[in-house]
């Protein structure tokens, strides 16, 4: 929940799955990045894209 939008983190884990992780999108690949590239018409692709980014600024501490 700590990478969600402020408006995604009090939902239920259901709902999370179905607004964001049940997105159709076309997933291409090069040498050094990945792309998802979205439908210009998903509702909810600005919180996908804002969760992407926080997932990228997470600090992991290795033991």
């Amino acid at each position: 929940r700590l990478v969600l939008p402020m408006k995604f983190r009090k939902l239920q884990a259901d709902t999370i799955r179905m607004k964001l992780i049940k997105i159709a999108a076309k997933v291409v690949r090069s040498a050094r990045y990945m792309v998802f590239k979205l439908c210009s018409s998903c509702p909810y692709q600005e919180e996908f894209i804002e969760t992407l980014s926080n997932i990228r600024q997470l600090q992991v501490e290795l033991e």
